[in-house]
């Protein structure tokens, strides 16, 4: 097949609704703009995986954006390892696979943060002499280049001389976060956190480390007035910013006229799919029930709210309460989408369940790649390496928390590769590592 496939790797979150849901409304944008045939999104830890995605497209020219501020342990390391990239460009399986600069090292990013101070400023009334900007960055010290975009936006911020002072401060690295107060002196200090989403970071731990207990009003801690801004990751011409990155491997991305709601999709399976739907009248895909004019929670075929596009639907099904397993038993009801054309069930059910009709159609043609724990165990570097040596007591324990409330099966261990009829899972989730990860911490 071949065409143009635009992926956006995310980090993603257990906790927050938020970190992956700004790539997930990057993708609505970009998929409204018509840049690429596929478009969708990958994370560490939410579906569809980072090891996963590549199967879930058939076009030739791939490309990948991290959506990161900065080149570090993720960008470098986990992504390329995931992915099983090797460069800036890797041919297999008769795919060109691009991976592009993260996000953060676009210079477009540097009139974000810009944009945001002065925004902040003469909102809040504040005199730049008595002000302070913090640029907050994540930090690692398995990465020493993660602090780089931040550092370089405090000091071009500095260069400016518009501020009277301006300092870098990190999460997970020195100078720390509480730090500011030292390293500065005015009166008011504005903290910008140099991160993509709000997600547990931005809304909890960094305003844990400033002191603060209101987000969208002025703080006093230790004497000083602290202003706390949104994350650079907001500005709504992030979008604009990918495009430029992905174009930088040469390939167009140009918008199209509007191509439809439920369009842009990745397609693998999708023609499986639809032969299926010839044949049977109704389909079942978890808790998702489709025809070829609608798809529906299997609870309720003509009742509920009626969804017309994906925002909308992923937002209603994932976000209250947030589930940071998508595929977990518990996706809410009352809801339908009505099919303007019967291509569109797949992107229906690619909405509920990213990355299931791929891995579904695949097992349909005898052709489901399955990835063991020991293959996950050999490859991992971080946390997750050697996972495939836990204790069985504490594996199957894990099986039973989350597999068990999961309506895909999991073919990645044997002793459950061909029980039922559910769609398959091949590759233990990030969900499942954490967990029997975190068991044996406790066992041990």
């Amino acid at each position: 097949m071949s065409g143009t496939a635009l992926i956006l790797a995310g980090h993603g979150s257990h906790v927050s609704a938020n970190t992956a849901g700004i790539v997930w409304s990057y993708v609505d944008r970009l998929r409204s703009w018509g840049v690429a045939d596929e478009i969708t999104a990958c994370f560490w830890k939410e579906t569809p995986a980072f090891s996963q995605v590549l199967d879930a497209v058939e076009a030739d020219d791939v490309v990948i954006v991290p959506v990161f501020t900065a080149r570090g342990y993720f960008t470098s390391e986990v992504i390329p390892s995931e992915m099983g990239l090797n460069g800036s460009e890797t041919i297999r399986d008769g795919k060109i696979i691009h991976l592009t600069r993260p996000v953060g090292e676009h210079p477009h990013l540097q009139s974000v943060v810009e944009r945001q101070l002065r925004a902040s400023l003469e909102k809040l009334g504040l005199s730049p002499a008595d002000t302070a900007a913090a640029i907050i960055g994540h930090g690692t010290r398995r990465n020493r280049q993660s602090r780089d975009t931040a550092r370089y936006q405090a000091q071009r911020i500095r260069e400016l001389n518009w501020l009277s002072e301006v300092v870098d401060v990190y999460l997970d690295d020195e100078p720390d976060i509480p730090s500011v107060y030292q390293l500065t002196r005015t009166p008011n200090i504005i903290a910008l956190p140099y991160f993509v989403a709000e997600g547990s970071h931005v809304r909890h731990d960094i305003p844990r480390a400033l002191g603060i207990a209101e987000l969208d009003s002025v703080n006093r801690v230790n004497g000083r007035s602290v202003y706390y801004c949104e994350p650079v990751g907001s500005d709504e011409s992030i979008c604009h910013l990918i495009l430029a990155l992905a174009r930088e491997t040469g390939l167009p991305f140009e918008p199209q006229e509007a191509i439809g709601e439920w369009r842009g999709f990745p397609r693998a399976g999708r023609s499986t799919l639809l032969q299926a739907l010839e044949s049977e009248r109704i389909l079942k895909f978890g808790q998702v029930m489709v025809n070829r004019k609608r798809a529906w929670h299997r609870e309720n075929e003509t009742g509920g709210e009626v969804f017309s596009s994906p925002a909308a639907l992923r937002e209603y099904v994932r976000e209250a309460p947030f589930r940071p397993l998508a595929s977990s038993a518990d996706l809410p009801a009352g809801w339908r989408v009505d099919l303007d054309d019967a291509k569109d069930a797949h992107a229906v059910i690619e909405t509920a369940y990213p990355g299931l009709i791929a891995d579904w159609a695949a097992k349909e043609r005898g052709a489901l790649k399955i990835e063991s724990l020991e293959d996950i165990g050999k490859r991992q570097s971080g946390m997750f390496k050697d996972i495939h040596r836990l204790p069985q007591n504490v594996i199957m324990i894990a099986l039973d928390k989350v597999c068990g409330n999961c309506v895909r099966q999991p073919a990645w261990w044997p002793e459950m590769s061909d029980e039922g009829s559910d769609p398959p899972c091949r590759s233990a989730c990030n969900l499942w590592l954490s967990t029997a990860r975190g068991l044996g911490d406790t066992a041990s």
